[in-house]
């Protein structure tokens, strides 16, 4: 507990400082504050200004310093550039970023000030990982002397992520606003800097001064409690909304569980508003809720009387065989896609997925190169389906995921061939799930298997049953990530149908019945259909789909455009629904409809 008090100490010290000042008085940039990157690049002028050295090369330079500031602030600075910047002479301020390295990939924003021409503007530019986005677009200026660029510069944001952009071109403080945006994306910061892009004969002739990070507006809004979880049947995690005050955040008494108590002891995580509370009893399965009563921020402001956050525990439970199936496997996935493992709670319960494994097959066929689901606690509600991958947003590009927080973002899979292989969902005292795929699993008629999901029928059926596995249709784009299967068959289904939702419709634009919705349901999966609408006379007007593999449910809509991409013309149509299987059974079905218009 003293270990974790002085820490929380020296953290409160460290950030009750965390604006910047620097005018370069002293004549270093070493200390007070401490800037680093390419520190042998820069050096302090006669003037007591930070400035590039000369180079014999084109590069990128930079230098950081800590800044913690990135709500409510306000950043000023001057700039001056002794030469006509350009595309490959420019100049990049750091307001806010999360990486030291601000060369690289990493989240926060920036100034950026360079582009051809006797004019410049400055904008204010996201930048997210290494993709970058304008957000203020400053008008273009002529500058004051042709080769030469002076600014004084001030950018403030707000408590809601308002950002405002001003600039003096003649180096002043008479500031003229080069505009405004709303954006909240990024609302932490660790580093400042500077990112000078240059050609050998301009590497000279950037020059900085009067660096100032300061809050924006005195801070008199008290922390808040944001949620609270268990990481383990002791310990709960608590998150807030700013960085706390360390004696007030230490104090037992200032956070109360009904029916637990308070923990009997507090610690700061490596995320500064995260705090780790420790119970001295288990907790037992249940909803929970958190009171918290008498902390204070970094300026003194107290929380709230009364402030909860609400949560859920799941006593830990060891998974068996039948809980789990394997529902889904992509592991030959299209250009820019990624493999993914689908599965199922098949329980009325939910289960953690902390306990899970996946794995594949050694050559003797024994579980090997196994991986964990997830490293903290995870809950799959009960009959839900949830998708293993290293790349969720990847996945969710190339296929409709009906329920996209119900993926689990592993760091790697389990290696898979394309050809055959076994996916193995085990903990370490069994497994639970095994399928042994073939490419041959996919249904023949399919020109390429890329990209395109083996399913699987039934839940009730053996695993590795011949037939319990087959290609996902067309209709679902090949792949049902999250939801039911488009080839999971439903026992209750007697007979196959075919319906019209609205016998009648109008493609006339006005939202209602503007197209025919064709309902369909199969007893058995793996068809092909082929859907042509006639006019009552037998003429073909539109072939809707040809050949197409379908889900056992699903539907189709005809706008009421043929074929020649004219709108059809008011009258009694017929709808023919054909569908054969590889095993030989075709089925017809036909429905009539009306195209109608209103009378004018």
């Amino acid at each position: 507990m003293r270990k974790s008090l002085l820490f929380l100490m020296l953290l409160s010290v460290k950030l009750t400082f965390g604006q910047v000042s620097d005018d370069f008085s002293d004549g270093n940039f070493t200390t007070n504050p401490s800037w680093g990157g390419s520190t042998s690049l820069f050096n302090i002028n006669a003037a007591k200004q930070l400035k590039s050295s000369l180079s014999s090369i084109a590069q990128t330079v930079t230098l950081s310093t800590a800044n913690t500031y990135a709500t409510n602030a306000k950043w000023e600075f001057s700039v001056q550039m002794s030469f006509d910047p350009s595309a490959t002479n420019l100049v990049r301020i750091y307001l806010i970023s999360d990486q030291q390295d601000i060369s690289g990939s990493l989240n926060g924003y920036f100034v950026q000030i360079g582009e051809s021409g006797n004019t410049d503007s400055y904008d204010l530019y996201k930048q997210t990982g290494t993709t970058v986005s304008k957000i203020i677009d400053g008008p273009a200026k002529a500058r004051v002397e042709a080769n030469k660029l002076l600014a004084q510069i001030r950018v403030t944001r707000n408590d809601v992520g308002k950002w405002e952009l001003y600039t003096d071109i003649a180096g002043g403080t008479n500031y003229n606003l080069e505009g405004s945006a709303t954006d909240l994306t990024y609302t932490n910061s660790d580093w400042f800097g500077v990112l000078c892009k240059y050609t050998a004969t301009r590497s000279d002739g950037f020059t900085f001064d009067n660096f100032s990070i300061t809050e924006l507006t005195p801070d008199v809004t008290p922390p808040t409690l944001v949620s609270a979880k268990v990481l383990d049947e002791f310990s709960i995690e608590a998150v807030f909304s700013e960085r706390l005050e360390s004696s007030s955040a230490s104090m037992a008494n200032n956070y109360t569980i009904a029916n637990l108590g308070n923990p009997t002891s507090i610690n700061v995580t490596s995320l500064p508003t995260v705090y780790k509370l420790t119970y001295a009893s288990a907790l037992p399965s249940g909803d929970y809720k958190l009171t918290v009563n008498g902390v204070k921020d970094l300026k003194g402001n107290v929380i709230d009387v009364n402030n909860t956050a609400s949560f859920f525990y799941l006593k830990p439970y060891t998974l068996k065989k039948g809980d789990i199936f394997i529902s889904e496997i992509l592991v030959n996935p299209r250009t820019g896609g990624v493999d993914f493992i689908e599965i199922y709670n098949n329980t009325n319960q939910v289960l953690d997925l902390a306990t899970l494994q996946l794995a594949n097959a050694d050559v003797s066929g024994n579980p090997a190169n196994s991986k964990n689901v997830s490293t903290t606690a995870m809950y799959m509600p009960a009959k839900t389906y949830w998708v293993l991958t290293t790349k969720p947003d990847i996945v969710k590009e190339h296929y409709e995921a009906k329920f996209p927080n119900q993926f689990v973002q592993m760091s790697s899979l389990p290696s898979y061939n394309n050809d055959k292989g076994s996916v193995i969902l085990m903990t370490s005292q069994e497994v639970l799930d095994r399928l042994d795929y073939t490419e041959k699993m996919h249904i023949p008629l399919l020109q390429n298997a890329d990209g395109v999901a083996l399913e699987r029928v039934s839940f009730t059926k053996p695993t590795n049953e011949l037939g319990n596995f087959k290609s996902a249709a067309a209709t679902v784009s090949f792949a049902t990530p999250t939801y039911r299967n488009s080839q999971e068959e439903d026992p209750s289904l007697i007979k196959s149908n075919i319906s019209l939702v609205n016998k009648t419709f109008s493609p006339d634009g006005d939202g209602f019945e503007d197209a025919l919705k064709i309902d369909y349901q199969f007893v058995n999966n793996g068809n092909l259909a082929s859907v042509n609408i006639y006019t009552d006379k037998g003429i073909l007007v539109r072939k809707l789909e040809r050949n197409t593999t379908i889900a056992t449910t699903g539907s189709f809509s005809w706008d009421g455009m043929n074929d020649n991409g004219q709108q059809s013309k008011v009258g009694i149509y017929v709808v023919k629904f054909d569908t054969f299987a590889l095993n030989g059974k075709v089925e017809h079905f036909k429905q009539t409809c009306v195209l109608a218009a209103k009378l004018n």
